[in-house]
């Protein structure tokens, strides 16, 4: 018998609940590693780890999760197609890092990049250490144990962020930023395996991999597309102002993605087995995916939006003063991320629905958009270069529209009445908070300042969206909006 709406709600509020409680933590854990690490290192070493990071990109692709993919959506999982996964994903990322060293080796001679080769074969040990545990946290989830992950992953968060913190005291420099990763990364990997109670018991099967290879094959093309995407303003970085470019870029990146992931994440992590669930049951499908471009419209946009309107004041102060100059580039990132975090529901409802390849399709015209944007802008600044992926989004958010419509079934307009009100009431309180930001500089000092431009945006948010959202005016004049949303689901 189908799961009723109202029950599949209520489930995923306790999972968001959980999954939010972690991206706080870990949003926290690394926002305080950009504010201690960058009084220790300097732009160069920011660029050293992100060149290390842009010469593994292809062996993360095929190892960070495409192969296990199945485990969370297939209907029914042997134990053949568990160890198969597993062993097909250490022996590719053993491959991977082969091919990496002396690939790196001779391309970083040759650009004048030797001193990254040490940081690059580090980076190359990361990647195992989460190919190893990709299988066990596939298992996790399809169980949908996200409490159990969630308190994984924030013990994980703060471990490695001590571990960093340490290592820059006594001066390691960018292997700060490696040993944060191998020590989260590590936990991560023995708690999946200990609290999944699986190990391997056997080999590859032959019969299981090619069985998953359609889904597979449209996970991976999305995942190397969207690793691209990443790729190509890091690459454009790097070509035209060096390491020290890429490491300012690296900075403000990393503090968008704190704010994006704290965000997005609680519910991005959720979404495909979630949806996948429910996937048979259209009603139960379409109402899974109108609470989830909900959940991460309303709360998301405002602060992404807030947090873009505030960073060129907020960033310089929290930031060391090698990094000043990443405010106003990490605002633009920020707003960016408001057509990233829309896309999780998009990307998981079209693989849910089967139909991965058409999100590679999606995706791969805001990677052509995106490099030719590059192209133009690139060579004017960083700033620029962030400018890029923000147009983009824009651009592009019309066609992603018609690929969800195209395969879930789910209307171009009724997408736009659920994320329209909130991105424009977002924008609207942005732009007030900024006006306002710039006429209290001069008068206040910058934590008075911020106490009055968040309370001020929180303010204008919440009438901006009572006067343009239809949805919350009846929700909140309803007096029980979780009791609307079980109504809507019968």
């Amino acid at each position: 018998m189908p799961a009723p709406a109202g029950r599949g709600r209520r489930d995923l509020a306790r999972k968001f609940g959980w999954t939010s409680l972690a991206s706080i933590v870990q949003m926290l854990a690394g926002l305080a590693s950009v504010i201690i690490l960058t009084r220790f290192l300097l732009p160069s070493d920011y660029g050293l780890y992100g060149i290390a990071l842009m010469a593994i990109a292809a062996g993360e692709v095929l190892t960070g999760g495409v192969l296990s993919s199945p485990v969370e959506q297939k209907a029914e999982i042997s134990r053949a197609d568990l160890n198969s996964a597993f062993w097909a994903n250490t022996g590719l990322a053993l491959a991977c890092a082969a091919v990496t060293l002396p690939v790196a080796a001779l391309v970083s001679g040759s650009l004048g990049y030797a001193e990254a080769m040490p940081v690059i074969a580090a980076a190359c040990g990361l990647m195992l250490i989460t190919a190893f545990g990709i299988v066990p946290e596939s298992l996790l989830r399809r169980r949908q144990q996200f409490r159990l992950l969630s308190k994984v992953s924030m013990v994980a968060a703060l471990t490695g962020l001590a571990a960093a913190i340490g290592l820059a005291l006594m001066g390691a420099g960018v292997w700060s930023l490696i040993g944060l990763e191998v020590v989260r990364r590590s936990i991560l990997v023995a708690s999946n395996f200990a609290f999944a109670r699986w190990l391997p018991d056997g080999g590859l099967d032959a019969g299981s991999i090619r069985a998953a290879l359609p889904f597979v094959s449209g996970m991976l093309a999305a995942n190397a597309l969207g690793r691209v995407d990443r790729l190509a303003p890091q690459v454009a970085a790097t070509v035209f102002f060096g390491p020290e470019g890429l490491g300012l870029l690296s900075v403000a990146t990393r503090i968008a993605d704190q704010i994006q992931s704290f965000v997005a994440q609680p519910v991005g992590a959720m979404a495909l087995p979630v949806l996948s669930d429910a996937a048979r049951e259209p009603v139960r499908f379409h109402a899974l995916m109108t609470d989830a471009w909900r959940a991460i419209a309303i709360t998301s946009f405002p602060m992404l939006a807030g947090f873009a309107a505030i960073a060129p004041l907020l960033v310089p102060m929290a930031v060391g003063s090698a990094f000043a100059s990443v405010g106003l580039i990490s605002a633009i990132t920020v707003l960016a991320n408001l057509r990233v975090v829309a896309s999780k529901v998009n990307i998981a409802a079209t693989q849910a629905a089967g139909k991965s390849l058409t999100a590679s399709a999606s995706i791969a015209v805001s990677v052509v958009t995106h490099i030719l944007l590059l192209l133009v802008l690139a060579p004017l600044g960083v700033i620029a270069i962030a400018a890029a992926s923000l147009l983009r989004g824009w651009i592009t958010w019309p066609f992603a529209a018609w690929f969800v419509k195209a395969t879930t079934g789910f209307g171009m307009l009724r997408q736009a009445s659920i994320l329209v009100p909130p991105i424009a009431a977002s924008l609207v309180m942005g732009g007030a908070v900024y006006a306002l930001s710039a006429a209290l500089q001069p008068h206040l000092p910058p934590v008075g300042a911020l106490v009055i431009l968040i309370a001020t945006g929180v303010v204008i948010y919440a009438a901006a969206l009572w006067l343009l959202d239809p949805w919350v005016r009846q929700a909140v004049q309803s007096g029980n909006i979780q009791k609307m949303w079980a109504k809507r689901g019968k």
